[in-house]
């Protein structure tokens, strides 16, 4: 695992490493994107999603 890139840990924890340099995953500057896409790209649960948003999780039916 890159180390460097944003990740889940076992217990759902989302983690942004200091040294991640791509200020786009740090959704609290300016320039971040919201944590939904962040989660989305993750492939976070439903429940590591109510953790972090109260945006309804998105459907993956199609």
């Amino acid at each position: 695992m890159d180390e460097t890139k944003p990740y889940l840990t076992e217990d759902g924890t989302l983690i942004i490493p200091f040294e991640c340099a791509d200020n786009t995953y740090k959704y609290w500057k300016q320039e971040g994107r919201d944590i939904t896409e962040i989660l989305t790209e993750l492939n976070a649960s439903p429940e590591v999603w109510a953790r972090y948003t109260h945006k309804k999780f998105p459907d993956t039916q199609e």
